[in-house]
């Protein structure tokens, strides 16, 4: 049965969730279910894991000890952690506990409507969630720490292949390797000076005392940050482009910066907190207008990358190396890649509409005509695509799912490193299980005192 890992649930901000402080009740039963070297384990934690498993999913008795037998693992990852005094800073636990808060606070619009809805002030919950968030981090560290130098060679990843059951083999649907190329248009002289010009009134009426949070709500053009007032979530070096940066750690709490220009267009900032080497700003974003010239330009320069392409006078990665201005597919020669996995091939079933109409008019081979795409911030550029394979669906193999199965195989090897781990240090460890979990089968040979 596949692994459960287990997350120190009660802090639902590392799974995408936020625990509500809940009136104490008249009657708390609880009881000692293991105990882990000096640590105590509670019959809540287990049940507060099982309460946050997929409602889809039922939980029989069997994934019931897996996920006992992972809080157990999980109870020495910590206590080795300890041991080994891997380092977590009071500054990593803050931050991590002020950027998940942060995302929160960005969704209920304030922070004091977050706070309504913990029932807390954010201070008072922090304190509450400091020792929990840290001893994650150290789980999350040890556990690296034994798992970072596994390797698959190719001899195991046929020999992890070879052992799947032929019925259990994974079914996989149609997938591509395919890449683009994005050419954007250049603000013309004009564009630029306008919208430098409509930040530097904006900046006047802050200065003359508006509400830097009501003008960024009306104006700036940053859709991510223009609903909370600007607000950004935290940042540090390099977090940011340079510029931008620059000026954000040269600021005084509460100043309001020059206008400065990055690639995304115009900016004012405002420092809300510098804290160390993190700070937190709002802005406003002013993006010069495109304009039909501007396009047209880039669609020239497009078209003329597309007929070196087809007469072969350049390759597709050459073409992305020094044409190319998408960041996040021109590391990897253009072409997208399986989030999951981290393969070049993908689902179909991952493409965009947009995309998965172009794509559908190319064989293997062929690229697409250049065509208008839009920026998930509304700004538009030109693209085209370049289709290197595509597969039909099929029973995995090794000639076609090499990267897949290789991924698989590096997982399940990773999974065994941490139990053989888990064997060889519950040598070392007090271990002390109720009897009602003795049951699960797999608890004999871990006790140290056995509950009869």
């Amino acid at each position: 049965m596949k692994d459960i890992k287990f997350w120190f649930v009660l802090i639902l901000i590392f799974t995408g969730n936020i625990v509500k402080a809940q009136p104490p009740t008249k009657q708390v039963i609880d009881e000692v279910i293991a105990v882990v070297g000096n640590t105590p384990i509670l019959r809540s934690e287990l049940d507060i894991i099982i309460s946050q498993m997929d409602p889809d999913i039922l939980v029989t008795e069997e994934i019931k000890c897996q996920l006992f037998k992972r809080l157990l693992t999980d109870k020495m990852l910590l206590h080795q952690a300890e041991l080994d005094s891997l380092p977590v800073t009071d500054q990593e636990v803050d931050d991590k506990m002020d950027n998940n808060l942060r995302f929160f606070e960005r969704q209920m619009n304030s922070r004091s409507e977050l706070e309504k809805y913990l029932g807390m002030s954010i201070a008072e919950y922090k304190k509450q969630l400091r020792s929990r968030v840290k001893n994650q981090m150290l789980v999350e560290r040890m556990e690296q720490k034994i798992q970072g130098n596994v390797k698959v060679t190719p001899k195991e990843v046929r020999a992890y292949f070879q052992k799947i059951p032929t019925d259990s083999l994974p079914f996989i649907s149609s997938e591509v390797e395919v890449g683009q190329i994005v050419i954007k248009p250049i603000y013309s002289k004009e564009a630029r000076e306008l919208a430098k010009e409509q930040l530097g009134i904006l900046r006047d009426r802050i200065m003359a005392g508006e509400s830097f949070n009501r003008l960024a709500g009306l104006y700036s053009e940053d859709p991510g940050s223009k609903k909370t007032g600007g607000l950004l979530p935290e940042f540090g070096r390099n977090d940011m482009v340079p510029e931008f940066e620059r000026t954000a750690f040269t600021m005084k709490k509460d100043s309001i910066s020059e206008i400065i220009e990055t690639k995304y267009g115009y900016h004012i900032l405002r420092l809300i907190d510098k804290r160390g080497q993190r700070v937190i700003v709002r802005h406003i974003l002013i993006r010069p207008r495109i304009i039909d010239t501007d396009m047209e330009i880039a669609k020239f320069k497009l078209d003329s990358i597309a007929d070196l392409l087809n007469t072969k006078k350049i390759s597709f990665c050459d073409a992305v190396k020094y044409y190319s201005e998408d960041e996040e597919t021109k590391p990897n020669c253009g072409f997208f890649t399986d989030p999951n996995l981290g393969t070049q091939k993908i689902p179909y079933d991952y493409l965009d509409k947009e995309m998965s109409a172009e794509v559908n008019k190319l064989k293997p081979g062929q690229y697409s005509a250049p065509a208008i795409a839009f920026a998930p911030d509304g700004s538009e550029y030109y693209r085209l695509f370049y289709l290197k394979s595509e597969s039909k669906p099929h029973t995995a193999n090794l000639e076609n799912d090499w990267q897949r199965i290789q991924s698989l195989a590096l997982e399940d090897k990773r999974k065994s490193s941490l139990d053989i781990w888990a064997g060889e240090e519950r040598k070392n460890v007090y271990f002390y299980i109720s009897s009602n979990y003795i049951k699960c089968g797999f608890f004999d040979d871990w006790v140290t005192v056995k509950n009869n």
